[in-house]
């Protein structure tokens, strides 16, 4: 894919076979991730739900092709009068990371939130994504906290 032009738009219906693709790939990255890495279909039948929460903005190449995709959901937040978005998901192909993709579908949230009123855009990654960390670092402020899991049933 060349890199010359990035399109950052939502997911629409053609796109279901490449995210299928990279959703599996994604999924592969984490294979101790407790959850159901089945959920490639789901996700998709979500994102497709213009009633479903769950959000999808896809990179696209100016071949046309997908690079990458951003799963987010808004939620209200106790702390403020804007909602938060909760960046799920970020995943960039292989071949077209370290070109600024992940941070530019970062840059159309924050688009997404300046429109929508959202107070802020938080998003986790694990201790040891430290090309993930990179990127993040240069968007957005680092924060304390852990995160903690209460399991309540099957994923």
């Amino acid at each position: 894919m060349s890199n010359n032009t990035l399109t950052i738009r939502p997911a629409k219906a053609a796109d279901r076979e490449a995210f299928l693709e990279m959703w599996r790939d994604f999924v592969s990255l984490a294979p101790g991730e407790p959850g159901n890495h089945q959920m490639g279909e789901t996700n998709w039948d979500r994102i497709m739900d213009p009633g479903h929460d769950l959000k999808c903005v896809v990179a696209v190449g100016d071949d046309g092709s997908l690079a990458g995709f951003t799963l987010f959901l808004s939620l209200a937040f106790t702390w403020s009068t804007g909602d938060v978005c909760y960046l799920q998901d970020i995943y960039v192909r292989p071949q077209s990371r370290g070109k600024g993709i992940a941070q530019a579908m970062i840059e159309r949230l924050r688009q997404l939130g300046i429109e929508a009123g959202w107070f802020k855009i938080f998003w986790m990654t694990q201790a040891d994504n430290y090309s993930a960390q990179l990127v993040y670092d240069k968007v957005a402020k680092r924060m304390d906290y852990l995160r903690y899991d209460l399991n309540v049933g099957a994923p």
